[in-house]
């Protein structure tokens, strides 16, 4: 590499390798994953769509999205190799190629799926244009979902920084993510059903608009890193990627196995918390709907507070493994308590300003159940946001760790693999969900706002909103003792990067 690029870089650089970036760009590359999420959300009230205009029964519903997470892992790897094969150089690299081709492919086909197939006649023809394009939809959520694991590995390397990633991109999408709560709960009662064809296309340009910004920032912002000199272990000697690679990467990298092993019993447990769940635990259980969002949004503040000094302290000072550890403790411990709450307190009293409660009674006060799963929700949803928002700065490491290994910065690869395993895992949860309701005598439709109270939708709600996630919190402690990236030991992994550079330069 030629002394005029390296001097061209070195405003972006430390000592030993380490390479940092304006905090402005950290923030304005998170909204990569704010879009990410965005769309995510779309297919998670999808079942009601599917249920009300694609012609598919309860159990189908739910399986269907099973069979599209399922669709979406398979196509990971594919467009994982083709990433890491594209010869990126000055005036575009594989971020803002992922940027580009997954901003495009979601708009365009999340518009024909919600905004076109609800018009056209009804019989076979409609569930095999929504299938036709769903199958298209998730190619784009690939590549933008890799542009957030590429990204990471060029944006810094820098151990200080990388938890920053955490807490800006967590803060941006747990708030983004409690306002469109409020947004689904709004249009619900605007509209009178989750089934709603008109709320499904309102929806959708909300979500497409404020998506379609976050990724043109994050285009903007990644610019000047998503260059070979911040994405190649060895610029001059470039090692050759193979698709085997995928069976070396999966077999021998050790913190990827574990990392693997977290975030698919996580990604389960939320995969599990449907828009069925949720209407169900706050529409019929506490028996207003609405408060949802009020709720969620609330209770994201204060634990997004909480996240940002985990992570700001735990990450920082003592390492992402440590604050993996201390946060799937805390989710264990208070969801625990949560179900507690729901069981032996009365849910109908859920009370905040502005909203009724479950007995149509206007707010007069905080009640005991209301103080006490706030308390909660808030803590436990701090410990949890630190599992979950951890884990793009864990993966950035594991990629350091990979190219200290092999020589091959393939953080396409490393990115899939990791996403292929999560999906496969936890493309089952709105399958189980499914079932679930089926069991309890919903074959034919999802619970709706008219449906009454029983204690077995109670049961339900329960097990898949905070059940699972308590499962795969122990998970997550398991493995974290069989994860050897310490900060000691990334030391060593970007000392070694930097003298295979020096050595290849």
């Amino acid at each position: 590499m030629s002394d005029s690029i390296q001097a061209k870089y070195q405003k972006y650089m430390k000592e030993d390798g380490i390479h940092f970036v304006p905090v402005w760009r950290i923030i304005g590359f998170s909204g990569a994953n704010m879009a990410v999420n965005l769309y995510m959300g779309l297919t998670m009230i999808m079942s009601f769509y599917l249920n009300g205009y694609v012609g598919m029964a309860v159990v189908l519903a739910s399986s269907f999205s099973t069979i599209t997470r399922l669709w979406d892992g398979v196509t990971d790897p594919i467009v994982g190799f083709f990433v890491d094969k594209f010869k990126e150089s000055e005036k575009i690299g594989k971020t803002r190629l992922c940027l580009i081709m997954g901003g495009l492919l979601l708009f365009i086909n999340s518009f024909l799926m919600f905004n076109v197939t609800d018009r056209l006649p009804e019989g076979g023809f409609r569930p095999l244009f929504f299938i036709f394009f769903t199958a298209i939809y998730y190619i784009g959520y690939t590549f933008l979902n890799i542009s957030n694991h590429v990204g990471n590995v060029c944006l810094t390397n820098d151990p200080k920084q990388r938890p920053i990633l955490s807490i800006v991109g967590t803060v941006l999408v747990r708030i983004m993510r409690a306002v469109m709560q409020m947004v689904v709960a709004g249009l619900a009662v605007k509209y009178g059903s989750m089934r709603s064809a008109e709320l499904f296309h309102e929806y959708w340009l909300i979500v497409a608009l404020i998506a379609t910004v976050g990724i043109v920032i994050a285009y903007i912002s990644i610019t000047p890193k998503d260059v070979p000199f911040f994405s190649e272990a060895t610029p001059k000697k470039k090692e050759k990627v193979k698709f085997s690679d995928y069976i070396d990467v999966l077999k021998n990298n050790r913190p990827l196995q574990m990392m693997i092993v977290a975030r698919a019993t996580d990604q389960f447990s939320n995969t599990c918390k449907t828009s069925a769940i949720l209407l169900v635990l706050y529409g019929i259980v506490a028996g207003n709907y609405e408060l949802s969002g009020g709720w969620t949004l609330y209770t994201t503040i204060v634990g997004l507070v909480m996240m940002a000094l985990g992570i700001g302290a735990i990450g920082s000072k003592l390492g992402l493994k440590k604050a993996m550890q201390v946060g799937s403790w805390g989710v264990v411990i208070f969801d625990t308590i949560a179900i507690l709450i729901w069981l032996f307190m009365d849910p109908k009293t859920l009370s905040l300003p502005g909203y009724v409660n479950g007995y149509g009674e206007a707010f007069s006060g905080f009640t005991m159940f209301t103080i006490a799963l706030f308390l909660v929700t808030v803590i436990g949803g701090g410990f949890q946001m630190i599992t979950s928002s951890i884990v793009p700065p864990m993966i950035a490491d594991v990629n350091d760790y990979e190219a200290s290994r092999t020589g091959k910065y393939i953080p396409g690869m490393v990115g899939t693999v990791f996403s292929f395993m999560d999906k496969l895992i936890s493309s089952f949860g709105p399958t189980f969900v499914g079932v679930g309701f089926a069991m309890i005598g919903f074959k034919d439709a999802f619970p709706d706002l008219d449906t009454p109270y029983s204690f077995n939708l109670l049961i339900m709600a329960i097990i898949f909103y905070y059940g699972f996630e308590l499962v795969g919190a122990a998970f997550n402690i398991i493995a974290m003792k069989f994860y050897e990236l310490t900060p000691e030991k990334m030391k060593e992994v970007e000392y070694k990067i930097y003298e295979m550079r020096k050595e290849n330069a």
